[in-house]
């Protein structure tokens, strides 16, 4: 339980720890649309290769076997797309994000790039993930993480129990 005295940061802010998932709630649907272009403008560009060695990391399979991929605090599924294009057929993503807006953006996205099939969208709190234990080949998590509510700990642990054994994490 919070205790009205518990502060968090937020941007350049002390704000009581009960705010935090409101106001950060609060940015990124107002952002969601343009999420992607924000990126592409704060980064110069520097993202997109950030996110093609991300994928290298990650090496999806390109067989047809079953692997599942789970995106904690996937946005709009940017990662989870560039995963699928570099993946065989038997490949599947599921990005999880607290962000309903985001999310829709997502959705949208893989219905025009005829990804849906293979990637799909959860709404979920990283820091209480609503998936079994070793359900998912690979997990990725990048930015999302600094949007968590608590200063500590950080979900780490529980997102890790998601892995299935030899699996590997991206963060």
């Amino acid at each position: 339980m919070d205790r009205p005295d518990q502060t968090t940061h937020f941007g350049f802010r002390d704000v009581p720890l009960g705010d935090k998932q409101t106001l950060v709630n609060d940015v990124f649907h107002s952002v969601a649309s343009r999420y992607d272009l924000m990126n592409d403008l704060m980064s110069a560009g520097l993202h997109r290769v950030w996110k093609d060695i991300m994928i290298n990391a990650l090496n999806p399979p390109k067989g047809d076997a079953p692997f599942a991929l789970l995106d904690v605090a996937g946005g709009t599924g940017d990662i989870a797309f560039r995963a699928a294009e570099a993946a065989g057929t038997g490949f599947r993503a599921t990005v999880c994000d607290i962000n309903t807006d985001m999310l829709d953006v997502g959705r949208n996205r893989a219905v025009a790039r005829h990804l849906d099939q293979q990637v799909s969208f959860v709404e979920g709190n990283a820091e209480a993930l609503a998936f079994g234990d070793r359900s998912f080949d690979r997990r990725r998590a990048a930015r999302g993480l600094s949007g968590a509510a608590a200063r500590q700990p950080i979900p780490v642990p529980g997102i890790l129990h998601r892995r299935r054994p030899g699996a590997r994490s991206a963060l």
